[in-house]
């Protein structure tokens, strides 16, 4: 039992990162550079995944059904990678077909706290403003 709590605790710690070096050794440009595809359950390929394309020139193109739905920039704080994106508030509502004629485009910040580092996935948890997710992020050729 003590050490399950332990093991319990320590989770909650290197996911808020109170832990040192638990977070993200080795996160770079040259790590998050390339084209990943989030919660697809490790294949590539799905026609309805959602995909990030991460560039080296620090941008970014985000999209879902084979439609680019957010651009921006990205960057690297300590272990945290920020996105500013431009998107329509419809990404975030998935109605865009009740959104079709809505123009307005607005930028929002994204951050994501890599965890559990590999060579082509890691998970990570996200927030954007007050919503916060877990993903995982598989690196697809």
């Amino acid at each position: 039992m003590l050490q399950r709590t332990m093991l319990m605790l320590i989770s909650i710690l290197a996911l808020t990162g109170f832990l040192p070096g638990a977070n993200a050794a080795g996160l770079d440009s040259a790590y998050l550079t390339g084209k990943w595809e989030i919660n697809s359950d490790g294949a590539c390929g799905k026609e309805d995944a959602e995909k990030l394309i991460v560039h080296d020139n620090a941008t970014f193109e985000y999209g879902r059904r084979g439609k680019i739905e957010a651009v921006g920039f990205w960057r690297i704080e300590k272990d945290v990678v920020v996105f500013e994106m431009l998107t329509s508030p419809a990404y975030f509502q998935d109605i865009a077909n009740e959104l079709k004629d809505y123009t307005r485009h607005e930028v929002y910040s994204m951050q994501m706290m890599p965890l559990d580092m590999q060579q082509d996935q890691f998970s990570a948890v996200a927030s954007i403003d007050d919503q916060m997710s877990r993903l995982v992020l598989q690196r697809c050729r």
